[in-house]
């Protein structure tokens, strides 16, 4: 692996960190720092959300995410702007109402915007 993928792979690492704590602090702002505008979200459940839409369901607290332990990030470079990721989070959260432990995997997009890798979709299941 040479240094660019290394450094690319480290920042990566980064941005679902951020996720993580912004999704447990309710950070809309660090949410909104490493999610793209025109990301769609698809949930569990199969429903699919812009990132708008799913800040807005945690800003009134419709999702609140208790804790959120990474426990794999395994991530391929496409090119120099353009990445895979496929993440397992532990999840305790309430979602419309409702707390549980999830085991989750999300199969994600990205791509490197004014220098910084944002999240441009992720798919979620049960890992």
């Amino acid at each position: 692996m040479n240094n660019i993928t290394q450094t690319a792979e480290d920042l990566i690492r980064e941005t679902f960190a951020k996720e993580n704590d912004g999704m447990i602090n309710q950070d809309l702002d660090l949410l909104k720092e490493v999610i793209a505008p025109d990301a769609i979200l698809t949930h569990i459940t199969g429903a699919e959300q812009s990132r708008d839409e799913w800040l807005r369901q945690i800003k009134i607290g419709r999702m609140r995410y208790k804790k959120s332990i990474l426990q794999k990030v395994a991530i391929t470079i496409l090119d120099e702007n353009h990445a895979h990721a496929i993440v397992q989070n532990l999840v305790t959260a309430r979602i419309y109402g409702f707390t549980n432990d999830w085991l989750l995997q999300s199969d994600n997009q990205l791509e490197k915007r004014n220098g910084n890798w944002v999240i441009t979709g992720s798919k979620a299941s049960l890992a």
